[in-house]
């Protein structure tokens, strides 16, 4: 490895320990330095005007946090968008590679909407979504297929289970092997505004209910069963003949939510017997009981949907309340500031994740700060409702920059697995780097891991709880991971990985080096200027240095914008430390020319010109 051929990475003084990281658009940047010292100011204003300012602190970003978005089949609202089998699998693999991509981590995957499937049901049709006509075998299996793309990316898969909605178009479902409950078991159902809802009262609506998910929940390698529409329409029902037969001397409005309650129960206990690690989870309405600063439809009273009773008894694992509400700027909505803090005091040691309205307007500009608060609420994550109204910007303001784990349920499994072994670092050319390893043997509780976390640092020991650290997130049948390095930081490299099974428990690094000792010869050779100076180490190189001296900890931002004051590259986009500082660049695909450096150190501006001629 040769002095000359390291000239197109990034070099960094390796006595320091700041991070280097860059945004692949200038919007991405902006926001992202939006969300580090709170200032609004588009690229163009911060080009012409130089003035910008700092609060001084580095955002931090969460290692563990669940990213989830719900995928809608129901009307095909987000998949699939045609009737071909393989324009459908190809689409389903891309969206499951755009959320790894932009760092998201579970998929809520609606399997069932109006008692139909979308997937291999015994008891229920397919979904006429996939072939055009209900009930006809589309050749394929949708679940099946994201549970193994998913799985493969080191994401999970929840199915999510439309429970007492059965049927919503005004013409009845065709006939069809199996009978849809409609034909089936039309004394089942009630209608309501135009819609047919189980009359959950009935013991027999209960028990098919319970078949039908612990059928799904057995059969299929999922990682968790979320329900939704797990309550009633509203106050008025036409459930009268049933509550005088099952009332057993209790109010009307009691009894409905015990109904409800039994059926959570029974699932739970059916659960445990056969497959106790499937996480249990619901989305219910975001409003438990109303109390001051939040007004609305009341999940507890007027839906008979006693979430906060499921999570006290331990039935379910996690809740994902519908706070589909701004920061209090939407005029008549409830506060979402206020709403998640009530659900932050009542959550009894499980996990809530808040639910975002990505669908509306108001919502999805404040979707940035929405993150933030569900972070300083102490809540575990978001899930946004719904994929399409999320698919051209899931970078979400920058805040899902780095990967996240998703949190471990302790009460589940608190065991972590053992680490790899016999983990070696191979260098194969500039900057690229082989990291292999071996499986684990079993933990002692006979976990095996699911999936790796790759990390990198320049110092040791290396920081787990940073997320910055992750640079790979792989399946269990992994056991090599290629490293590119495009900007070299330091003239030595600690690589470590872990294990990690079913319940996200990690297990302790497993850890080896890499020296580079060119990059101590060059490093040393090197002289620093106050501010930014420009250097090429050589006549018509490809690569661009940049030295900076900053006296204080602040945001810094480095990147090349051309005559148009259109950015090409982003070398710098970090809150750093007080210290002197090398940047370096490939600037091979640009084209010969004029060039501005803008430099940006907490208040601090500069630029300066220079020229590319390769």
């Amino acid at each position: 490895m040769k002095v000359n051929q390291l000239f197109y990475f990034y070099l960094l003084l390796f006595n320091t320990n700041a991070y280097i990281l860059s945004c692949s658009t200038l919007s991405t940047i902006l926001i992202h330095l939006m969300k580090l010292i709170l200032i609004f100011i588009s690229v163009i204003s911060l080009i012409q005007s130089g003035h910008s300012q700092s609060d001084g602190h580095n955002y931090n970003y969460p290692k563990y946090e669940v990213r989830a978005v719900w995928l809608t089949t129901v009307n095909s609202l987000d998949w699939p968008r045609s009737l071909d089998a393989d324009e459908q699998k190809q689409s389903l693999r891309e969206i499951v590679q755009k959320l790894k991509k932009a760092n998201f981590n579970t998929i809520y995957f609606q399997v069932r909407s109006r008692s139909d499937a979308m997937y291999k049901s015994n008891y229920e049709p397919w979904a006429s979504q996939l072939t055009g006509v209900f009930g006809k075998d589309p050749g394929w299996d949708p679940l099946q297929l994201i549970i193994e793309e998913a799985h493969i990316e080191g994401m999970e898969v929840h199915a999510w289970f439309n429970a007492n909605i059965a049927w919503t178009k005004k013409d009845p479902p065709p006939r069809t092997q199996p009978l849809h409950v409609y034909h089936e078991h039309p004394d089942w159902l009630q209608p309501v505004n135009g819609e047919y809802w189980f009359d959950i009262g009935k013991p027999d609506v209960r028990n098919y209910l319970l078949r039908i998910s612990i059928d799904l929940a057995t059969r299929y390698n999922l990682d968790g069963f979320q329900f939704d529409f797990l309550r009633y329409p509203g106050k008025p029902f036409p459930d009268d003949a049933t509550f005088r037969t099952y009332q057993n001397g209790i109010k009307k409005e009691d009894w409905r939510r015990e109904n409800i309650n039994k059926f959570v129960k029974a699932f739970h206990d059916s659960l445990q017997l056969v497959k106790p690690m499937l996480k249990i989870g619901a989305a219910p309405i975001g409003i438990y009981k109303n109390f001051p600063g939040a007004r609305g439809q009341q999940s507890y009273s007027e839906l008979y949907q006693d979430s906060r009773k499921w999570i006290q008894e331990g039935w379910m694992d996690y809740l994902v309340p519908q706070v589909y509400w701004t920061l209090g700027t939407t005029a008549g909505d409830p506060d979402f500031n206020i709403v998640i803090k009530d659900w932050a005091v009542n959550s009894s040691g499980r996990q809530i994740y808040v639910g975002l309205g990505a669908y509306k307007e108001d919502v999805l500009s404040e979707i940035p700060q929405l993150i933030d608060s569900t972070r300083k609420s102490g809540l575990y994550g978001n899930s946004f409702f719904r994929y399409d109204n999320i698919k051209d910007d899931l970078q979400v303001g920058g805040k899902y920059q780095y990967p996240s784990l998703i949190p471990p349920m302790p009460w589940k499994d608190s065991i972590p697995p053992l680490h790899p072994v016999n983990v070696a670092v191979q260098n194969i050319t500039d900057g690229i780097f082989r990291i292999n390893w071996e499986k684990s043997f079993a933990a002692k509780d006979g976990d095996y891991p699911v999936k790796y976390f790759v990390y990198r640092s320049s110092v040791q020991p290396i920081d787990m709880e940073d997320p910055l650290n992750i640079i790979g997130i792989l399946s269990q049948v992994s056991q090599s991971f290629l490293d590119t390095i495009k900007h070299i930081a330091s003239p030595k490299y600690y690589y470590g990985v872990t294990s990690v099974d079913k319940n996200n428990n990690e297990s302790q690094l497993a850890i080896e080096s890499v020296i580079i000792p060119e990059i101590v010869e060059l490093s040393s050779s090197l002289q620093f200027s106050y501010a930014v100076n420009i250097t090429y180490p050589e006549k018509k190189s490809s690569v661009v240095f940049f030295q900076y001296e900053i006296k204080d900890s602040v945001p810094v931002i480095l990147k090349i914008v051309d005559r148009n004051n259109k950015e090409v590259v982003t070398v710098v986009d970090n809150y750093q430390n007080a210290g002197n500082y090398i940047a370096g660049t490939d600037v091979s695909d640009l084209e010969n020319g004029s060039y501005t450096c803008l430099f940006i150190a907490g208040k601090y501006i500069a630029k300066k010109s220079f020229r590319i001629n390769q």
